[in-house]
């Protein structure tokens, strides 16, 4: 487990920390309207409590593990995005404070040489 993510991965027979043979069972994706119906949760909270873990597991067929670990890796995904996007502004607002710092220092610059021709 890495930063809140799970990944599980097996070798040969052995049977996975979630009880899954290696073997046995393959990853099986979840379908679009799984999918749709999780996002529109996590929209609405991105944390789950115990009952609507459960709840949402019954109603997509689910079991409450993969529920909570899509849940997981959803909010990992958000926060990496939200990081890019936090750091897209700051780059643009420390741009524009580069630019304006180099054109006031530019200024002084020219104000300076002028000061001393007059004096």
């Amino acid at each position: 487990m890495m930063d809140g993510v799970e990944e599980v991965e097996c070798e040969e027979e052995e049977l996975c920390s979630n009880g899954q043979s290696a073997l046995g069972e393959k990853k099986r994706r979840l379908s679009v309207d799984q999918v749709k119906t999780l996002e529109e949760n996590f929209e609405v909270e991105n944390k789950l409590d115990p009952h609507r873990k459960a709840r949402l597991a019954q109603d997509l067929g689910l079991q409450p593990r993969q529920v909570a670990i899509w849940f997981q890796n959803r909010r990992a995904r958000w926060k990496t995005k939200q990081l890019e996007r936090d750091y897209g502004a700051l780059r643009t607002r420390y741009d524009t404070l580069k630019i304006d710092c180099d054109t006031l220092r530019h200024d002084k610059e020219k104000l300076t040489a002028q000061a001393s021709i007059n004096y």
